[in-house]
């Protein structure tokens, strides 16, 4: 760890505006393929060819240390059950339903604000609520501790170009508050904090209205830096306190908003929430927008919709710029957590020796020695990799970003680990 810090965070230009104010497309699909693998886990498939699904109806679960359930985003026929590139970049079992036009559900129960802590954590583990600003970790884990005093809702969307969250709660700010509200009685705060950009002034007026009679609830603007939206500095910069490995450590839960929506939304009507909000932007689309899409919808119908690339030869980013993955089919679908598919005209950049400056260390979040965690990669010094820290890293970018030298130091970095992890099995 690195013994001087520098400012740990870095303004982007955010392209914010190239989807923020556009109207949002909703498109349709014939047929969706939902993937089985969450994150890196692997759910296993509850249906069989031919059967017959209707919309929420259980289609896979993840069972091995937390459940996990997977829905059906369509009401038709399962034909065919199939491994097919995921956003993980690895292969994995896809439940591909070809749908009807009966649009049929199977209804959840609804949930009150009346509702105890541990019926709020049973729903959450009932409808599969998971952490929807990426990372995918299951909610009512989280959730199961006595020992939070502050809720952080996580509206900062930090990444460039993604705008999905905001435009997801201007478009639902009921099933927000409920969500919202239902998080803060499961979690037994006393205080609640929802944390937005603070260049996002007209949506922040819209929330300090919308929680003006809730005593427990401050809408908190933040600075526009990055990775404000991590929740280690999110934690930091609301409450001043840091942590070792996980928030409640310093007291707190922090929940993504786009969760908080769904469980308002599910809460509210009783219905699966079928559908995401994607953000489809970056420097080689057409026509960037929000698109509002069917759970197992390929991304090569979003970039469609939004009138195609510019340039052929093209990268496609699930997520953002930063901590995004590239793909390299467009067949990938649209899963629960992903909100953004960002498409940018291919760069080459001249990478030259590191100068020593130390920009990555003073910007890295994690506090981490980059250039010292390489050295010890490319030697295969196993234990000094494990005295740096190498698995803290959160891949942010950051450090391959601020590179003067325009080094892939946080590819470098993911490898490190990897290589650790291995030799750990």
């Amino acid at each position: 760890m690195a013994f001087l810090i520098g400012p740990m965070q870095h303004h982007i230009e955010g392209h914010k505006e190239i989807t923020e104010a556009n109207e949002i497309i909703k498109i349709g699909t014939d047929e969706v393929a939902i993937s089985l693998s969450i994150g890196a886990h692997i759910a296993t498939p509850t249906v069989q060819v031919g059967d017959r699904v209707k919309i929420g109806d259980l289609i896979g679960k993840r069972d091995d240390r937390f459940y996990v359930p997977i829905f059906s985003s369509v009401s038709g026929e399962v034909v065919a059950i199939e491994k097919r590139m995921s956003a993980s970049l690895k292969p994995s079992d896809h439940v591909i339903i070809k749908k009807d036009d009966t649009d049929e559900f199977k209804d959840f129960e609804k949930l009150s604000l009346d509702a105890s802590k541990e019926e709020i954590i049973a729903y959450m583990k009932t409808i599969g609520l998971l952490g929807q600003g990426g990372a995918g970790f299951p909610s009512y884990i989280k959730y199961a501790t006595d020992k939070c005093e502050t809720l952080i809702i996580n509206a900062v969307e930090c990444e460039p170009y993604i705008t999905a969250d905001v435009r997801n709660i201007e478009e639902h700010l009921d099933e927000f508050k409920y969500g919202v509200m239902l998080m803060l009685k499961a979690s037994n705060a006393s205080k609640c904090f929802v944390a937005m950009k603070s260049f996002h002034k007209e949506t922040i007026e819209k929330l300090i209205k919308l929680f003006e009679d809730e005593e427990k609830i401050v809408v908190k603007p933040v600075k526009d830096v990055y990775p404000m939206g991590w929740e280690r500095t999110l934690t930091y910069e609301v409450l001043k306190k840091r942590y070792d490995k996980l928030p409640i450590e310093a007291g707190a839960i922090v929940s993504n908003a786009t969760s908080a929506i769904t469980l308002g939304s599910t809460a509210l009507s009783g219905r699966y929430c079928y559908e995401r909000i994607v953000t489809v932007s970056g420097d080689n689309i057409n026509n960037p927008h929000n698109v509002i899409c069917r759970i197992g919808t390929p991304i090569s119908k979003l970039i469609e919709a939004c009138g195609g690339v510019k340039e052929d030869r093209a990268i496609i980013i699930m997520g953002g710029p930063m901590m995004g993955t590239c793909v390299t089919k467009d067949i990938v679908t649209i899963t629960p957590i992903s909100n953004a598919v960002n498409i940018f005209k291919e760069q080459h950049f001249k990478e030259y020796a590191c100068l020593r400056c130390g920009r990555c260390v003073e910007h890295c979040p994690s506090s981490l020695m980059p250039v010292s965690i390489i050295e010890a990669y490319k030697f295969n010094d196993i234990a000094e990799l494990e005295k740096l820290h190498v698995s803290d890293c959160v891949e942010c970018g950051m450090c391959t970003f601020i590179c003067p030298s325009k080094i892939e130091v946080t590819e470098s970095i993911r490898r490190a680990k990897k290589l650790l992890a291995a030799r750990k099995r």
